[in-house]
């Protein structure tokens, strides 16, 4: 009979509760079955069942078999999930290594001037355990369990809050508001503004949406990009670069583009490669040098190309948590930063190929505007490593401020990527727009025009033109758009793309890299807040 079986349950009766009326005939049977046969019940001892004969014919009686039935489910599913519950991070990576990007990238529209939100349908379960919030908005293809953060190591509590006790008194940190306002140019509210101001038009967003497009389609299936962008598609791409374990840099300068036109992980058409490639780096964060986390690793871009990557890396984490307010991304975004003020060389204050090893202006440049990113993001920057870093630059500049050397002052041609570089981290740095080093250079800038030998060069030296503004910055602008419309792929596998195949570094970035760079200045009209001017951001960062 049903009623002799023995069936323990955690519960509590009360004279109170009304005594339930289902029989046991919607009992599973195969449960039943698999009770009475099991070894516990058959050696049960007798004395022991004519004692609790009693409680077990009141259980049998008024317990109703659809809650035996689910209880008995719910151990079972529940000490099954124990014991086979997997790494998340293992888990996060098997599920990313086993999308294809044309997969994962289905329901995703093509960016436009128009920006018409895309709607995404939202999952409803329950999040893994934890006290702290969760990403919110997850795209269909994310596994619903899963939180951003989780998909990074453990980073060590020790050297967080160490480092970040020891800035906290002498920090930059800008409040919501400047928050708000540091970043808030590449929102759809401010970019057509700041597109018919500064020269920006639907062309020049055209060229920007066919770029992304062509860069998520080379989004490996980790998330990650690669430099060597051929892996991505099966090399239909040519151009490849030579840099093929910067993983961590080229994923970061990929996203930077993603995030300065506007597009999150919450927010936009591209959440799904955001997300991607956001988790990617959390989950190559890797406590390192000092035993500070961080994205420098040995390998990553050989021999001279760790503290680069970085140093862009941490740009784009800073950017990704200040655009979107995810707490989720915020401790890898300070242990970014809290390994940049490790890293700089304590006499002369700049930053080279390794940690604490002396300076050079090209590293220097992105980890000060790494410390931009962080500042304009309201996290923690020290003032002193800001006036260390400003003694380099004092180091290596010559003709009143007009020129910047690699390493020293004029070791390089003049007017050239060093000193737009050296330049533009002045500017951020409080040199004011009338100075007489940065109206000569300048001019010699506005002279020249953008040149497909070197995008380095280009890069730096449009975001130096555009916060200058003014005559100089339109003579810039007219050239920089002929340059990069005329020149941007239009048909077939490489559309959106650019490549110029003497230029300097295109053997080791390739394709990618250059098509990065030229599309961060299609974006200069709204991804940067003015330095001068009305509505400039707020001079915090300022010494």
């Amino acid at each position: 009979m049903l009623r002799d079986f023995k069936v323990t349950l955690n519960l509590r009766y009360s004279p109170s509760m009304p005594a339930p009326k289902d029989d046991l005939s919607n009992l599973d049977l195969r449960h039943a079955n698999a009770l009475q046969n099991s070894p516990a019940n058959e050696s049960s001892d007798q004395s022991e069942e004519e004692q609790n004969s009693s409680t077990r014919r009141w259980f049998s009686m008024n317990i109703p078999a659809w809650l035996v039935s689910m209880v008995v489910h719910v151990a079972m599913i529940l000490g099954m999930a124990a014991y086979n519950m997997p790494d998340i991070k293992q888990a996060v990576s098997a599920y990313v290594m086993n999308s294809s990007p044309t997969e994962a990238m289905e329901g995703v529209e093509d960016f436009a001037i128009d920006e018409v939100a895309v709607e995404v349908p939202q999952e409803s379960a329950e999040m893994l355990p934890s006290t702290a919030p969760v990403l919110n908005d997850k795209v269909s293809e994310i596994p619903v369990d899963v939180r951003i953060d989780a998909m990074a190591p453990a980073l060590s509590s020790v050297s967080l809050a160490s480092m970040t006790s020891d800035i906290m008194s002498t920090s930059i940190s800008t409040g919501e508001a400047s928050l708000k306002k540091g970043l808030s140019s590449r929102s759809k509210e401010s970019k057509r503004d700041l597109l018919d101001r500064y020269g920006g038009n639907a062309d020049t967003e055209k060229a920007v949406a066919a770029a992304l497009k062509w860069l998520k389609e080379h989004q490996m299936p980790d998330g990650s990009w690669t430099f060597a962008h051929g892996l991505a598609c099966g090399a239909k791409c040519k151009d490849n670069g030579k840099a093929t374990s910067a993983q961590n840099g080229a994923t970061g300068m990929a996203l930077m583009c993603f995030l300065g036109a506007g597009q999150t992980h919450k927010e936009g058409d591209y959440k799904q490669t955001v997300f991607k490639g956001l988790a990617y780096l959390l989950r190559n964060m890797k406590e390192t040098e000092g035993k500070m986390p961080s994205w420098y690793l040995k390998g990553s871009g050989g021999s001279t190309g760790v503290m680069y990557s970085h140093g862009i890396a941490s740009i784009a984490m800073c950017e990704a948590y200040g655009m979107t307010k995810d707490p989720d991304l915020r401790v890898a975004a300070q242990a970014c930063v809290n390994f940049i003020v490790y890293a700089q060389d304590q006499s002369g204050g700049g930053w080279y190929y390794s940690p604490r090893a002396g300076g050079d202006t090209s590293v220097v440049g992105w980890q000060l505007m790494a410390l931009k990113s962080a500042k304009m993001s309201n996290l923690n920057v020290p003032i002193a490593t800001l006036k260390k870093a400003q003694r380099y630059l004092d180091a290596v500049s010559s003709k009143n401020g007009a020129q910047f050397g690699y390493r020293k002052p004029n070791d390089r041609p003049a007017f050239g990527a060093m000193t737009a570089c050296g330049l533009l981290c002045k500017m951020y740095m409080g040199l004011p727009r009338d100075d007489e080093g940065l109206g000569i250079a300048a001019k010699e800038f506005a002279k020249k025009g953008p040149s497909a030998a070197d995008v380095y060069y280009n890069y730096y030296a449009t975001q130096v033109m555009k916060q200058i503004g003014g005559p100089l910055w339109e003579e810039w602008d007219t050239k920089m758009k002929k340059f990069l419309l005329t020149s941007q792929e239009k048909t077939g596998h490489t559309a959106g793309s650019w490549a110029f195949e003497k230029a300097a570094h295109a053997d080791a970035g390739g394709r990618l890299y250059i098509t990065c760079m030229s599309t961060m200045m299609l974006e200069v009209y709204y991804r940067y807040m003015p330095i001068y001017g009305d509505q400039s951001e707020d001079e915090s960062f300022k010494l």
